[in-house]
């Protein structure tokens, strides 16, 4: 297997987090796969919604539907986000484990994966493992599908604006407004057992699937260097 150098190395990986960096930072939404260590399982084809139907008979006093009283995110699941910045798209395919998290996404032709255990970050780059995380780069926060996890009780009240089907399962539409965007952020929440099925806004688009189906998230196997003198910052791990 062909091995970047040291330098090469650190320029693939600062590029990367630089440029979804710029992606996270406009909207949040995504796509559907799933990760195992490391390791792609094979996912259902990206689901086809239909036009959303108006909801009938559903006021504000119906708490049946209330956001907060249907939807729950479970312990663990498998997303993909597909991301738009500045004519850029970039596909990310992961997934999320009691708040640890694996992506895996393609950058310039090298696929870079990223682990996100406990308060350690892992970055494993043409065949070789950095541990730590990147000084100028992509917050955790801004690729962590958790945070998506307060607005339910953060907005409880809200009533779905419809409902629509994607492959074929129902689900509850609801739009949350959001600081300096006319658009929305739209939850597409599975009727039948409350689960994310997809979030989108206007450049961003997340699908889930395999709710409380994924293995737990384990370090790259081999050993990860740290390097804080080349951009990099300890992060802790082995």
């Amino acid at each position: 297997m062909h091995q970047l150098s040291r330098r090469q190395l650190l320029g693939a990986v600062g590029s990367g987090l630089i440029a979804l960096a710029g992606c996270s930072s406009d909207q949040n939404s995504g796509s559907d796969e799933t990760e195992s260590g490391g390791g792609a399982e094979p996912t259902p084809d990206q689901g086809e919604t239909t036009s959303t139907d108006a909801l009938s008979g559903s006021g504000n006093d119906d708490r049946s539907t209330q956001f907060g009283q249907v939807t729950q995110f479970p312990e663990s699941y498998a997303m993909t986000a597909t991301m738009q910045s500045e004519g850029r798209t970039i596909e990310m395919t992961g997934r999320f484990y009691q708040g640890d998290m694996y992506w895996s996404f393609d950058q310039q032709g090298q696929q870079m994966e990223m682990y996100h255990i406990g308060n350690s970050t892992y970055t494993v780059a043409g065949g070789q493992c950095l541990r730590g995380t990147m000084q100028q780069g992509m917050d955790r926060d801004e690729v962590d599908p958790g945070r998506f996890a307060d607005q339910p009780k953060a907005n409880s009240d809200l009533t779905p604006v419809g409902r629509d089907t994607i492959d074929g399962e129902e689900v509850l539409v609801y739009e949350i407004s959001q600081d300096g965007s006319q658009e929305p952020v739209t939850y597409y929440v599975l009727a039948d057992s409350g689960y994310p099925r997809r979030i989108e806004a206007e450049s961003m688009r997340w699908d889930f699937h395999s709710w409380g189906s994924v293995e737990p998230i384990q370090k790259p196997e081999g050993d990860c260097r740290s390097m804080p003198g080349d951009g990099m910052t300890a992060d802790g791990g082995s």
